[in-house]
């Protein structure tokens, strides 16, 4: 994901900042894959369920190490 939003943001930054519309496609992103990791969460642990706690106590982080 953090990739992805990152390959967003170097396609968009060539724009510079004349206009807030190219930046609309990093920040819908953004939020759609920031969505999709708390769904991802949700319905891993639905379905490993102690397992999925297990994991989720040795990698504490959805995206960011440290940050998110």
């Amino acid at each position: 994901y953090v990739a992805e939003i990152t390959l967003a943001l170097c396609w968009t930054l060539p724009c510079l900042f004349d206009h807030a519309l190219p930046y609309f496609y990093v920040i819908f992103l953004t939020i759609l894959l920031v969505h999709r990791s708390f769904r991802d969460e949700d319905r891993c642990r639905r379905k490993y369920g102690e397992f999925w706690n297990t994991y989720s106590e040795l990698v504490p982080y959805r995206l960011i190490p440290g940050i998110f």
